[in-house]
């Protein structure tokens, strides 16, 4: 496995197993592509994370959504 960058795996830290489950893929996937950083989402009920072009690569840009 590629190793994540500081950002990302410092993002991790604290958080439930369930939240990792959905977001380390799209983290390994921005350090596999390496061109893009990690928008995440988060509601009360669903957590989405997604690579976006308007995040620079190694940065995660979270949005709490009521």
């Amino acid at each position: 496995m590629n190793q994540l960058p500081a950002a990302y795996a410092e993002y991790l830290q604290d958080k439930d197993e369930g939240f990792i489950a959905t977001v380390l893929p799209i983290l390994k996937q921005s350090v596999a592509e390496k061109t893009h950083g990690v928008h995440v989402t988060v509601n009360s009920h669903t957590v989405q994370a997604r690579t976006s072009p308007e995040v620079p690569f190694g940065e995660v840009q979270e949005d709490v959504v009521d």
